[in-house]
């Protein structure tokens, strides 16, 4: 029964995290709109990263590769950018929470590194194919800066919350494996 909860949740988190993406910038696209720039905010990031502390390699692989595939169909209408993206984000995560423990100031720290790499790779890709003007440093003062600004903010705002909800999948988890363990070796 609980072997579900290792499934949905995440499904959850990050469906309700992307969905999020889009109504905010559409709720708030004047808000958004700063001085220093215009923050675009990436939710469905932060819980990837906050994720790919916590989750299977496999279980993370597959979900980026789907839920960026629908990133992709929902907002840029390139496919592929986010979907690459994403993944690569999940990889660097897993291969990074072999020597960072899972605390708040390294998560916050891997979500500003990993929200920068996102964002140039995504940028990146659109100069290649010739889809944006923007001069990298009108990116740099214009998009990245504001975007840091707000999704920095989000992160120290949502990662205890997504990681209870997390680390309660895994505590049950755990506590039923231990309970097993305990049967085998009194028989």
């Amino acid at each position: 029964m609980e072997q579900w909860k290792k499934v949905i949740i995440p499904i959850v988190l990050l469906f309700v995290s992307m969905l999020l993406d889009g109504l905010i910038v559409a709720l708030f696209y004047e808000h958004l709109a700063v001085s220093f720039g215009f923050m675009s905010p990436r939710l469905m990031v932060l819980v990837v990263i906050i994720l790919g502390f916590h989750l299977d390699p496999r279980h993370m692989y597959i979900l980026t590769i789907i839920f960026g595939f629908i990133y992709d169909s929902y907002f840029s209408g390139i496919l592929g950018i986010y979907m690459a993206g994403l993944t690569l984000v999940a990889y660097f995560v897993i291969q990074l929470r072999r020597i960072f423990d899972a605390n708040f100031v390294i998560m916050i720290l891997m979500s500003v590194i990993m929200l920068t790499f996102l964002e140039f790779f995504v940028f990146g890709i659109y100069r290649a194919i010739d889809l944006t003007a923007l001069t990298t440093q009108n990116f740099l003062a214009t998009r990245l800066s504001a975007s840091l600004v707000f999704n920095t903010i989000s992160a120290v705002i949502l990662v205890y919350p997504i990681k209870y909800s997390i680390q309660l999948i895994n505590a049950k988890t755990k506590e039923k494996s231990d309970k097993s363990k305990s049967r085998i070796s009194y028989r």
